[in-house]
């Protein structure tokens, strides 16, 4: 065993890290493997050479880039280490925590179907040990960043709107009054101010004030007559 450095995948020894526990890639079985630690690595492997008919390819670990951007509201950085897959010549990116997720907890994540997202649950995108990864929906990511004070009050919240011209989304602008049972909780000028002020998604809000749903999140929703 190796010391551990600050975070694993700064560590690029091929020496297992105390707890350390490898697996393919789904997907790229016999290129690439994850680990439970956050580092990702390529495997012992023979590829076709133009010259000597095939050459022997090493494991070695994969150095990860840091994408780094900040909250608006906060100024505080939000990490995603991405890392990139080659195979046949091919690059393919990932987002690192998404490849462990999908390597140790559900190898089926499907974003395009599921719409799930994966977070870090300390907030620390560095951080992608196994155990610190949760698949949450839209709608729960966005309540955690309202929760967290990371969601910035638009300037649309105090805006004048009598004179802005109807392009659509009416449903979205009209006024709504949220309800536990049959106690007005709140009125917000538009389904969005709702969203964001509430962290719920529009689109339920709207089924429920539409009358397809009969509550969201234990609220009843309705648009304000007056």
């Amino acid at each position: 065993m190796v010391k551990e450095t600050l975070y694993p995948y700064q560590n690029k020894s091929l020496v297992s890290i105390r707890g350390e526990r490898w697996k393919d890639i789904p997907g790229f079985e016999g290129y690439y493997q994850a680990s439970n630690m956050g580092r990702i690595k390529s495997c012992d492997r023979t590829i076709p050479h133009p010259r000597w008919g095939s050459q022997s390819v090493y494991s070695q670990i994969l150095s990860q880039s840091v994408a780094k951007n900040r909250n608006i509201k906060t100024g505080d950085p939000m990490i995603d280490l991405r890392v990139t897959l080659n195979v046949e010549g091919v690059p393919h990116y990932y987002n690192t925590r998404r490849l462990i997720y999908i390597t140790f907890i559900n190898s089926e994540l499907d974003y395009a179907k599921d719409e799930l997202y994966i977070i870090n649950k300390d907030g620390d995108g560095y951080n992608n040990r196994v155990n610190n990864l949760k698949a949450v929906t839209r709608q729960e990511k966005s309540r955690r960043a309202f929760e967290r004070g990371r969601v910035v009050e638009s300037h649309l919240k105090t805006a004048d709107r009598s004179q802005w011209k109807n392009y659509g989304g009416y449903a979205r602008r009209k006024p709504v009054k949220q309800y536990q049972g049959r106690k007005l909780v709140a009125r917000y000028e538009s389904v969005s101010e709702a969203a964001r002020k509430t962290g719920y998604g529009e689109k339920e809000i709207i089924m429920v004030a539409k009358g397809r749903w009969t509550h969201y999140h234990g609220f009843r929703w309705s648009y304000a007559t007056a």
